[in-house]
């Protein structure tokens, strides 16, 4: 509870109106508890109420053991519009590490996948759920111009009582064939509001020509529809279905979460960056670093922008164990120039164990800036450099050293007419080169096996805390959850390493405690004997209780 910083909520409050809010220390405590144990609101507020466990953790009397729904509520609303969740998970992670003396010399990043609260919908289901909401919108909204669409389009995606109609559940024969439907659909939708003000305001409207510009493509001619479409009937409309390879993958996923992306390996949903600790022995590792991010974007534009937000923070690792996606070789030589070391395998095949004499580019010492050295696996300076702003390097190395040279028949620089040799390479493929013979060796292999701890914190922050399958939805609330269900993790292994602390200093004190007793009790009953008219004392300290001798010491 001390950890947690009011002040930094200030802002959020009116300064002289309204009645006192509920403490922020307890209302933050609550949530954080809520996440720990993956509850929803009633289960929480019902733990407050009745459990006393969580009284005592809140610091709170039975008295004043209540908290509102609406007060929960409230204050997640005001944290959704800024970066205060992260702020009191990075200010609350900050002083734990510094609590518990954690190092963060050393840490490992990793990505884990989640789903919002939505429907994994199919291509045909995406359609028809998007056309429902705008005409649900439009049905409440402006009954009016609802029933201005035509009854034969309504049909489709909504009984009479307003029902799902069944259209989307098709067979796959007939899939293809309905989307074409649904894409018209969408056009004659979009087309017939056009130019209303009122309907162009709205998010189900804006959501439909997303999907419209997304999944569709317009056309010069006007589709024709076949003789048994279920819009046979209805005007043609200039527009024709996209193939599914065609559309983005930072496209729609569903209407009711505008924010989730696709990613061809995992599916629908997002992504979260976890960054943590290595290395502190029996000390708890702790979280460093969230960061949700979309699930169609590769983890190696997340590199950077992690160490950068570490080092605002002042936890920059000086090393840092990631998987092979993250670990280019422009993030590498970034990190390093950041003074942080990416330990990582290199993407593709490793590289295969020279033979006698054979040398690679591995073996040359290739300046990345024009004041350092560049020399050959021999020993040799070249005698011209020239070095490009993009990156690229070419050396020519002297004809004399080169044809006494024993390396000459493996040596990757190319030979010249002239008898000189030139080495033309890059920043980049000379970092690759270096990391491949690297990844290699024992040395690295034994750095790098710790990065796979980090695996089993994905699985913990899924399992037992929930964050594989979230009970919210839109980038802004799920991006609140991540943060809150890492920051319990944090309190948790906090609070689990304090209390085994704790139990061990016990029974050192038990333990000492008996050996003190041990060595006081003969002298004990030799005084008592002399004086039996002590007689609770002396059944103490003549049995095996040991209160007794603290007592008589007392």
């Amino acid at each position: 509870m001390p950890l947690i910083c009011e002040e930094q909520f200030r802002e959020l409050y009116c300064a002289d109106n309204g009645r006192p809010n509920k403490p922020v220390r307890s209302v933050v405590g609550v949530l954080v508890l809520k996440e720990m144990f993956d509850l929803t609101d009633e289960e929480a507020l019902g733990s407050v109420d009745y459990d006393l466990r969580w009284q005592v953790a809140l610091n709170l009397t039975p008295e004043d053991a209540h908290c509102c729904q609406k007060t929960l509520h409230n204050f997640r609303a005001k944290l959704l519009g800024n970066d205060k969740a992260k702020q009191l998970f990075a200010g609350m992670t900050d002083k734990m590490l510094q609590r518990l003396g954690l190092s963060v010399a050393r840490q490992r990043l990793d990505s884990t996948h989640i789903m919002s609260n939505i429907a994994r919908l199919s291509r045909l289901g995406l359609f028809c759920e998007t056309i429902r909401l705008f005409l649900r919108k439009l049905q409440k909204s402006a009954p009016r111009k609802f029933q201005n669409v035509p009854e034969p389009l309504r049909r489709r995606y909504l009984k009479a009582d307003g029902a799902d109609s069944p259209y989307h559940d098709a067979k796959s024969l007939e899939t293809q064939r309905r989307l074409k439907v649904c894409a018209r659909d969408v056009y004659r939708l979009a087309d017939c509001f056009e130019e209303d003000k009122e309907v162009l305001k709205w998010e189900a409207y804006e959501l439909l020509l997303r999907l419209l510009e997304e999944q569709c493509e317009l056309t010069p001619r006007n589709a024709v529809a076949e003789p048994d479409d279920a819009d046979a009937q209805d005007t043609p409309v200039p527009v024709v279905l996209k193939e599914s390879k065609e559309v983005s993958s930072a496209s729609l996923q569903s209407p009711h979460d505008e924010d989730a992306t696709y990613s061809g390996h995992k599916g629908k949903g997002y992504e979260v960056q976890v960054a943590e600790t290595v290395g502190n022995g029996e000390k708890p590792e702790l979280l460093t670093h969230v960061e949700t991010t979309p699930a169609c974007q590769s983890d190696e534009a997340a590199t950077v922008p992690t160490v950068e937000a570490l080092a605002e923070r002042k936890i920059q690792p000086q090393e840092l164990l990631t998987d092979t996606n993250y670990a280019s070789a422009a993030n590498v030589i970034e990190c390093e120039e950041r003074g942080t070391e990416v330990v990582a395998p290199v993407r593709g095949p490793a590289e295969e164990t020279p033979k006698d004499n054979q040398k690679t580019l591995a073996d040359f010492t290739v300046a990345e800036k024009a004041a350092q050295p560049l020399l050959c696996p021999a020993g040799h300076a070249p005698e011209s450099v020239e070095q490009q702003e993009n990156g690229n390097i070419s050396a020519t190395f002297p004809r004399l050293h080169c044809a006494q040279c024993p390396f000459r028949k493996t040596c990757p620089a190319k030979r010249n007419p002239n008898g000189t040799r030139t080495l033309k390479t890059t920043i980049k493929e000379y970092v690759l080169a270096k990391r491949r013979r690297y990844e290699q060796t024992e040395e690295f292999h034994k750095r790098y096996a710790e990065r796979a701890g980090i695996e089993a914190t994905n699985s913990e922050l899924k399992r037992a805390h929930g964050l594989g399958r979230l009970r919210v939805r839109g980038g802004a609330r799920v991006r609140l959850a991540v943060y809150l269900k890492a920051l319990a993790c944090n309190v948790k292994r906090m609070v689990k390493y304090l209390t085994e602390q704790a139990r061990k200093a016990a029974k050192a004190l038990e333990h000492t405690t008996a050996q003190t007793a041990a060595g006081l009790k003969p002298a004990a009953v030799a005084f008592l004997g002399c004086h039996r008219h002590s007689s609770a004392l002396w059944r103490a300290v003549s049995g095996k209780s040991s209160a007794g001798l603290f007592a008589l010491a007392a």
